[in-house]
């Protein structure tokens, strides 16, 4: 249930924008050992969207941008996303990405960490090269910073239904909503138009929040069709995500107890399964959270609306997929 840009605009202008970010990816991960090479393949061939890189593009469009070194600032959000992704995996001990094998799998848990890192010390390497290098340079680092806090915090808070909506917010941002903001800021940096910078940062944490949110209300309230991957997968899990939190501010104080003792328990907890779906329809957490969902993206487009620019058929494709993410 992923944001896809290539469903609105024109399918060879998308090719030829991820064309653009593949081959500076390519060229911007150096491969002076095997391994490297093989990690490089992996990230390039993935299959991923490149939903940062084309958040990039369309937010450089939106300030009138003629350059070209959107597609750098791309290319480096997009390793930084991979390098996460590969820690993730390990961390999460995850077998699958995008449905093929996970990397760690083919080439363990050591070098899939160091790769991460190798990723991570490529793309910073690249960005000090950039003409606008060193004020793109805070922006990239926080995102690396709050990444690895968000971990942590996740790591320390898994299982625990006392996790309160600050830590879980916390952790969304860092594991996502970041990197967001970081594509969109930085066109405000590229453009020299740092007048729109607190404008556009607030607007790509909004967007990735957003995601995240949309990602946690699939996963309980979609099909498995829809999805890619069965449904509940973070209840088995006993991962806390959005829907519980709201759920949570509704239950009564006995409710809470019959639904969150023994939480840690996987047996015990999936064995209430169908009284969750009776507190979720009780409360109608799937209608408040979709109401949440169309107000946040109402909001986006009206930041979006107020930006005067050249490129209207750019502003429009990101109006409209906007409309998409609606539930």
């Amino acid at each position: 249930m992923k944001l896809k840009f290539h469903n609105l605009i024109n399918q060879n202008k998308h090719n030829k924008i991820i064309n653009k970010i593949d081959d500076k990816i390519d060229s911007i991960i150096k491969a002076d050992l095997k391994f490297y090479k093989i990690l490089k393949k992996f990230i390039i061939s993935s299959g991923g969207k490149r939903i940062r890189p084309l958040v990039h593009y369309y937010f450089s469009k939106l300030l009138n941008y003629e350059g070209e070194e959107w597609i750098d600032v791309g290319a480096i959000g997009e390793i930084i996303h991979a390098a996460s992704l590969l820690h993730d995996d390990v961390i999460d001990n995850s077998s699958t990405r995008r449905g093929k094998p996970a990397f760690h799998i083919h080439e363990g848990n050591k070098k899939t960490i160091l790769g991460g890192d190798y990723l991570l010390s490529c793309g910073i390497d690249h960005l000090r090269k950039l003409k606008s290098g060193f004020d793109l340079l805070p922006g990239f680092t926080r995102v690396i910073r709050n990444l690895a806090t968000a971990e942590i915090l996740q790591m320390e808070n898994e299982k625990n239904p006392q996790i309160t909506e600050k830590i879980y917010e916390k952790i969304i941002i860092g594991k996502t909503a970041e990197l967001f903001a970081c594509m969109t800021e930085s066109a405000s940096i590229i453009t020299g138009q740092l007048h729109q910078k607190k404008l556009f940062y607030g607007i790509g944490l909004q967007m990735g929040k957003l995601f995240q949110i949309r990602d946690d209300y699939f996963d309980y309230f979609s099909s498995e069709e829809k999805l890619g991957k069965k449904p509940y997968s973070d209840f088995n899990r006993g991962l806390i995500t959005y829907p519980l939190i709201k759920l949570k501010k509704c239950l009564t104080k006995k409710e809470n107890q019959n639904l969150f003792k023994n939480w840690g328990n996987d047996e015990l907890r999936i064995s209430k399964k169908e009284l969750l779906i009776y507190y979720y329809d009780k409360y109608k957490i799937k209608e408040m959270i979709e109401k949440e969902i169309d107000k946040n993206i109402h909001k986006i487009q009206e930041k979006i609306q107020s930006v005067e620019s050249k490129y209207t058929v750019e502003k429009q494709e990101i109006l409209e997929t906007l409309k998409k993410l609606k539930v």
